[in-house]
């Protein structure tokens, strides 16, 4: 694969995709590719129709409250969403997985449907080289994240709010500044 010819195969194997997978919000039932099941320990059988409920019984509970809204609200909004969370420790492990979908209407029946891709995050999560690059990768990523936080704090129309999201993105500013200056001003991501 070279930039001028993309391959859609290596590009997900690259990318720690689990695979698809489809919440039906009239039925509550998820569909969810093998991989992605076996995280959530649903058995193979009724992975193509599982109660959301047996799903988030393999999340960690503070997640699956937050899923479970984040689910909701697509179905009510139809907008883009991403939601990271984290499995029940199992046989792998605590697993970080991303969801990322949006929900559609279907234009033939006009049923709703919210679908998309899932993201394995636990390879990331984990300490890699050194500890100062790890540091960094941890900077870099809470300025990802304040970042995001500014923009999604504009349409909440609450001043405290958005006054305390500023303090920490100037904080998380502070650090990226340390870090660069320790790191003789290379960045690394």
């Amino acid at each position: 694969m070279t930039a001028f010819e993309p391959d859609l195969p290596s590009a997900f194997a690259g990318s720690a995709c689990l695979g698809a997978w489809a919440h039906d919000p009239a039925s509550d039932r998820l569909a969810l590719s093998p991989i992605l099941a076996r995280l959530l320990s649903v058995p193979e059988s009724t992975a193509a129709g599982t109660p959301l409920t047996r799903a988030l019984a393999a999340v960690e509970a503070e997640d699956a409250v937050r899923l479970e809204s984040v689910l909701r609200a697509a179905g009510e909004d139809g907008r883009p969403f991403e939601a990271e969370f984290r499995t029940r420790p199992g046989p792998e492990g605590t697993r970080w997985l991303r969801l990322m979908g949006r929900c559609r209407r279907d234009p033939a029946t006009g049923a709703l449907t919210t679908q998309g891709l899932a993201f394995d995050l636990t390879e990331e999560r984990r300490p890699a080289g050194s500890e100062g690059g790890q540091a960094q990768r941890q900077a870099n990523r809470l300025a990802d994240h304040a970042a995001a936080m500014k923009g999604l704090v504009a349409g909440l129309r609450n001043p405290p709010l958005a006054r305390l999201v500023d303090e920490v993105a100037v904080e998380i500013g502070h650090e990226l500044a340390r870090r660069l200056r320790g790191s003789g001003g290379r960045q690394v991501h």
